[in-house]
């Protein structure tokens, strides 16, 4: 799933990293245990498990999932809610049997992964009933300019490129995500929450400050402050309305992926 490297910015990023991501919506938590019932999925091996912020409402609404996770820090704020299944392992090479659940789940991981086709044929192994991911739907539509809440980010961009440290954060999670489903389309999506949300634009800079995200982390703090510093003062008191949408995706098998070297 990772580098020893990535997953050592892991270990760092989850002494924030709840604190500094958005919560799924109640809705979303509600339609995937709706969407699992009407499958009949109960066994669920969420892959990328994090501070088990996903498994453990799923569980908490009568869902046994395993955790797993590369990341010893992750997991351990994952066991610390008290999740009884808890693995180390690499998304590449889940050490699980074949079929040994009834799907796999990833939320908001396969951006992370360098091979996400990859990602998805493990899953596709492990899961009888194939792959699940939770993901964000553009608000905005093919061919149009990115949204206005994507500006804090490309002036911190921008203002670490003059500064030495060209080409970070340039593509976000929901622009990878999206490749990922033109390049590898599932056999459905369902939009599980819709709502409009309005924010102050300066707080889309709150994780970068608290140095939130892997491409940051080795970015000396006083250039990162001096970039989040400009790029609050550039958004000033402004506010951004725009669409949450949070969907899943299902994959009933993984046609096409190579099978990950053994």
């Amino acid at each position: 799933m990772a580098s020893d490297d990535v997953r050592r910015d892991f270990d760092t990023l989850s002494t924030v990293y709840d604190e500094t991501r958005q919560p799924l919506e109640p809705a979303t938590i509600e339609g995937l245990r709706s969407y699992l019932d009407e499958h009949r999925w109960t066994t669920i091996l969420e892959v990328g498990v994090g501070t088990g912020r996903v498994a453990r409402p799923l569980v908490d609404r009568g869902v046994r999932v395993v955790g797993v996770d590369g990341s010893r820090g992750m997991l351990g704020r994952a066991a610390a809610k008290g999740l009884p299944y808890l693995v180390r392992g690499n998304a590449y090479r889940l050490p699980f049997p074949d079929g040994s659940f009834d799907a796999a789940l990833f939320v908001h991981v396969l951006h992370i992964l360098d091979r996400p086709e990859l990602g998805l044929r493990e899953g596709a192994r492990v899961g009888r009933h194939g792959v699940l991911a939770i993901l964000d739907l553009p608000s905005w539509g093919e061919g149009t300019d990115r949204p206005a809440e994507d500006e804090p980010r490309r002036i911190v961009r921008e203002a670490l490129a003059e500064a030495g440290y060209p080409n970070l954060l340039r593509a976000g999670p929901r622009a990878k995500e999206q490749e990922i489903l033109r390049t590898y389309p599932p056999a459905e999506i369902r939009v599980l929450s819709d709502r409009e949300v309005s924010e102050p634009l300066s707080r889309r800079l709150d994780a970068l400050e608290k140095r939130a995200y892997r491409h940051v982390l080795h970015v000396p703090a006083d250039v990162l402050t001096r970039a989040v510093a400009a790029a609050r003062a550039k958004v000033g008191t402004r506010t951004v309305t725009y669409r949450r949408n949070e969907a899943v995706a299902w994959w009933s098998d993984a046609p096409g992926v190579p099978a990950p070297p053994r």
